[in-house]
């Protein structure tokens, strides 16, 4: 029994490390300024997913019109945008995500300073890991292209 715990805490300290290491050798961490904040909306998903076969989401900044059209299915969420560096091809890009608070636990505003983490590897890829980004597919749709 013992011998059992010893190993599942090796277990979880080597994934920790590890996870560690592969955070370093991916992605490079940048303090960028917050350009813009926009509040979106969405349909809210339904409860019981397919994975791989759902939808992405699509947000809209006219709140109004989706709650008249879906009435409470409606989930609001603050996104931010930026600018930063690529360290793949020191080009510069805009970024975003979808997050409210900044780094000091506050309500995000523009010129804000936050740290994200861009890749190495792939220009077009940030993240600051404790928020899910928007994928390219999370297109801003007008309310109407919203089913």
């Amino acid at each position: 029994m013992l011998i059992a715990l010893v190993v599942m805490m090796l277990v979880v300290v080597t994934l920790f490390l590890s996870w560690g290491v592969i955070r370093i050798a991916l992605y490079v961490p940048q303090t960028v300024g917050i350009d813009r904040v926009d509040v979106l909306c969405s349909k809210r998903p339904p409860r019981r997913q397919m994975p791989f076969f759902e939808t992405p989401r699509r947000w809209s900044s006219d709140c109004d019109a989706l709650r008249r059209q879906f009435g409470s299915h409606v989930s609001e969420d603050a996104f931010i945008s930026f600018a930063y560096t690529s360290p793949a091809d020191n080009k510069s890009y805009r970024g975003t995500l979808q997050r409210s608070w900044n780094d000091q636990n506050q309500p995000a505003r523009t010129g804000d300073r936050i740290e994200i983490e861009a890749s190495r590897l792939m220009a077009e890829t940030v993240t600051d890991w404790s928020s899910p980004s928007i994928a390219v597919e999370n297109v801003i749709r007008a309310p109407t292209a919203v089913k």
